[in-house]
Parts: structure tokens; sequence; C-alpha cells
């Protein structure tokens, strides 16, 4: 039996060994002693384990008739080339082998290690067929400036994945230095790495656990995998333990919202496109790749969970940005907007060309005295305040403030039609004409609420023919079964095509979309609610109504 295609109960089996037993010798009965709660057939469980040269089978010298079994460390064959089923099949391999014992980030580090090292060895081959006359270290340093800082020109040593795997001093010192020489890019990673505990899973129990996964990501070579596949790589580790980090208060919007959102903001080369609760970077990212191969714009994000906002770095990275074109700062947005500066430098005005976001949904604590922390409050929340229980249009209003064209926002479909102070604030906003389109989405597709949630889309600069005009969108039945998580939904390719045609035509579909006329929505109060101006048709059963009023006489009678 191949390891790749072993059942996952089995190779849980051989944890649970490795875990009792490490590399010391043990006997049928002490095997079953340890499985016999989990598994009814030890014999089975054994014979599978023996085939896919995870244990293997001995006897002693001076009892050549009693067997002993004694674990193989987990080798992965070599994949052969990778394409982006085999690399998400690896990393299905990595999560099952972590289950709940190691923190889900330690792959999205081991992913970022491994593919690094690999790209950066693959660069030096180049160089030096490229460059015959220049010496080794000179090759060094012009990889360093194409990938990232993996030589150290004091010491002369070059720190790679390869170079470090079979020590684990070596793995979290290399590792340091890397941070040490890449300041500005990964600053941040050193605490990420203290958060998932790395350095003491190489000296407790779980040691076992991290060895199997250096062995896991040693088979593969990611020297020639594309960044796109590898960036896809790293948003599977996110969205495969996004259901788990949403039960514990993570949020993560799902990558065909992110998609959806790009159809609708259309973001275009040369323009500063910026998040400011960005994540892990994904709706960034999303916006990048519609512009098309190597486009010419800059990301701005910040995000005020440092952690997260590392995970941002990474992804970036991993996708084959440039981070000179990509800056995540760390810090609450709403009080401290840090990117400010940054873009004014890069475009004379502190406002990017584009805003999208997912930001906290109803988030607390965010009235007229916390925010006067921030110096322009005046300025950025000149349409009002709301109380502490709901900062859905604080965040709207930071959006439109920092925005010079287009915003696309995420948000809880609450504040289309919630009254006090938000109705004040989303009446100005109306009679501003700021709103040009709102899509309430399908339940379900959030990991961490069923709530369906609404994108809300900001244009400053509003066609003639679309201004005094709100387009509505209800996509609430635009979805598919999600196909690996269960009661859970997803937009698919088709959904997202027909949400964005639906924009850019803007006009009326009956059960779908519907232009409405500011003077309409003033008279119902100015109530956003989608489903007050566009519900979806009912496609119920066709009905006989001869047939049904012969039933109710034979009834009647």
């Amino acid at each position: 039996m191949k390891l790749k295609n072993i059942e996952p109960r089995f190779l849980r089996a051989y944890n649970i060994l490795m875990e009792k037993f490490g590399l010391f010798p043990f006997t049928y009965d002490m095997a079953k002693e340890v499985l016999k709660d989990r598994y009814e057939n030890i014999n089975e469980v054994l014979s599978k384990l023996v085939d896919a040269g995870l244990l293997e089978k001995t006897a002693k010298k001076e009892d050549k008739r009693k067997k002993f079994y004694k674990i193989k460390p987990l080798v992965c064959e070599n994949m052969g080339k990778i394409t982006k089923d085999k690399l998400i099949n690896l990393l299905k391999e990595g999560a099952d082998i972590i289950r709940t014992q190691v923190d889900y980030k330690v792959l999205l580090l081991f992913l970022f290690f491994k593919a690094i090292s690999d790209k950066y060895l693959l660069k030096v081959n180049e160089l030096k067929n490229e460059f015959k006359d220049l010496d080794e270290e000179d090759i060094y340093v012009l990889a360093n400036e194409e990938i990232l800082e993996l030589y150290d020109v004091e010491s002369k040593k070059l720190y790679v994945w390869q170079n470090v795997k079979n020590n684990p001093e070596d793995f979290i010192n290399a590792l340091n230095k890397i941070i040490e020489m890449n300041e500005e890019k990964l600053s941040g990673l050193d605490e990420l790495i203290k958060r998932t505990g790395l350095p003491s899973l190489f000296e407790n129990e779980n040691k076992y656990i991290v060895q199997q996964l250096i062995n896991l990501f040693s088979s593969t070579d990611f020297s020639e995998v594309s960044y796109d596949i590898l960036g896809d790589a790293y948003e599977w580790i996110l969205n495969y333990f996004a259901p788990t980090r949403a039960k514990e208060g993570e949020v993560y919007t799902p990558i065909e919202v992110s998609k959806l959102i790009a159809h609708l903001v259309e973001p275009k080369d040369d323009e500063v496109i910026l998040d400011p609760a960005c994540g892990s970077g994904s709706m960034l990212i999303e916006q990048y790749r519609f512009v098309g191969s190597k486009p010419n714009i800059v990301l701005v994000g910040q995000e005020r969970n440092d952690v997260t906002a590392v995970l941002a770095k990474l992804n970036f990275i991993l996708h084959g940005i440039n981070l000179k074109d990509a800056k995540v700062f760390i810090g609450d947005s709403l009080l401290n907007p840090k990117f400010e500066t940054f873009i004014k430098e890069i475009k004379k005005t502190e406002k990017a060309d584009k805003v999208v976001a997912n930001p906290p949904w109803n988030q607390d604590g965010y009235d007229e005295n916390t925010l006067k922390n921030n110096e322009k409050y005046r300025e950025i929340y000149k349409y009002g305040f709301t109380n502490k229980k709901s900062a859905d249009w604080v965040w709207i209003q930071l959006i439109n403030y920092y925005t010079e064209k287009k915003a696309g926002i995420v948000l809880d479909s609450g504040a289309l039609f919630r009254g006090g102070k938000e109705k004040t604030i989303r009446k100005r906003f109306i009679e501003d004409d700021l709103i040009e389109a709102i899509v309430l989405l399908p339940e379900k597709i959030f990991y961490n609420t069923q709530a369906p949630g609404i994108i809300l889309v900001l244009n400053k600069n509003k066609p003639e023919e679309r201004k005094g005009k709100i387009l509505f969108i209800n996509a609430s039945n635009e979805y598919i079964k999600h196909p690996e998580v269960k009661k859970l939904n997803k937009l698919s390719d088709e959904n997202i095509e027909k949400i964005a045609r639906a924009y850019k035509e803007f006009k009326d579909v009956v059960g779908f979309c519907r232009v409405v006329d500011i003077e309409e929505i003033k008279k119902n109060d100015y109530n956003l609610n989608v489903s007050l101006y566009v519900f979806p048709i009912d496609e119920g059963e066709d009905i006989d109504l001869k047939e049904v009023y012969e039933e109710l006489n034979k009834l009647h009678n």
C-alpha cells in the first residue's frame, strides 16, 4: 500500500503508536493495549501499517518466535511534478498528522519555509548558469535580492530548509536568523512562531508530530511550483481550518466572496487598493489576481491582530507578490489608520483608489468618546456616531473617507434597516448619493455565522445614468452546497458571474435585481433591506386548479 492511499484511520493508529512507543520496539499485545479503545481488529491495523512501510516487523535473537514491531519514520514518496491537487493532498496528510494537538499555523510556517528555500536554491542554480564567472557568495547575494535574504554574508551561512531539517535547534535558529535578515518584510514572524509553540514542540511529547511534518514537506520539491499554486495551497490551509477558527472567534472571508467583490469594484493597473481590516490578506490578493498577470497595483492592509497580520505577509510572499508593493500595518484602523502616511507617499493624497473590506460585524465599543482617540475623527465620522453596540456604520464612514473611487464592504444585513443613530447616518449616505448597489448574499456561506450578510458598493463617481438610484440584487438563492463543509453553502463561478453581470448591466430582472430611485427609498423611511425592493420568484410546482377543486368537493361531501 502506498502512503498516499492509506486510510486516515490507519494513519491515526500510526500516530498513536508513535506517540506511545517512539522508535522503541513493541509487541502485538502492547499495541493492542494502546489501540483497543479505538480499533477492534488490531491485526488488520498492524498489517496495513506494515504494508504501507510505516511499521517494521522483526524478531529478537533470543526469541525468534516472538514478533516485534518498530515504527518507521513517516516519509511520503516523491510526488513528481506538483500539481495543485497533489499539493492539496500533501497538506491534507499534514492536517491529519497534526489533528488537534498542534496549531494549524505550523503548517503555514512549514509550507512557507520549505517553498521559499526551494525557490531560493532554484534561483541560485539559475544564477550560476547565467554568471559563471561569479563566485558562490556573489551568487547568494544576488539570490537574496530576488527572493528573500537566506544567506548571511557576515557568517557566510546559508539558512535553508535542507540544511537544518534534521536538527531541531538549527531549525528554529534558522527561522529566527531569516527574520533578522528580513526585518522589515517579516516583522512579527518571530511572534507567530512563539504563539504556535513551535520551539517547544521539538522538545515535548509532540516532537514526533513535528518530525513527521518535516519528513512530509521534505519529500516534495516546491522549486518549480508556480506561485499561484503555492498561494492556493496557503489559502487552502486557511480555508480548511476556518470552521475551527470561527469557533475560536477568528473570521475568514470565503474566497468566492472576495472574488465577487473584485468584480464589483473592478481594480485596475496603477491603482492603490486598501483593506483596513485585512485579516490574512485574501481579499487584497483577489483584487491583485483580478487585474491579471503581474499587475502594477499597490496593496495596502491594516490588521488589529499582530499574528494575523504576519499571516497576510506570508500570504503575499507565497502568491509571488513583491512586499514593496504590498504593505500590512498593525493597529486599529478606526482609531489609528497607520496606512494613511504610506498611501500619501505614493499618491500625494491619503485616499486609496479602491477600498475593500470585511470588517468585524456589529463590533461593540466604538461610540463618540472612543472615536475621539482618532485625531481626524470629526472629518472621518462626519455623518455621525453610533452607539457602543454596533460599529458597522463607523466602518462604512472610515472606508468612505479613504475611498477616492469605489468600495466594496461585507456587512451584517442589519446595517441596512436598524434605527436610531445608524438610521441617521444611513439617511445622509442615501441623500448624498454615495451608495451604488447592495447585494444580499445567501445564508450559510460564512464560517462564523449562518446570517446571509450583504455587500455594500460605494461609488463616488457614479455615471450620470446611475445617479439618484441604487441597484438592489437579491442573490439569496445564488449558491451551491459546499463540497467539503456540511451545512454550508458556497458561491459558484456561475453565481458570481450572474451577480457581476447584473451589477454591470444595472437594470431590472424580475425576482433577482431592481434599480430603485432614491425617492422611493425615502418613502420607505430610508430602509435599505433588499427583500423590501426585490423578492425571489417562488418557483413552486404547477397546480391543476380543476383537480384541486374536485378534490375539495369530495372532502366537503
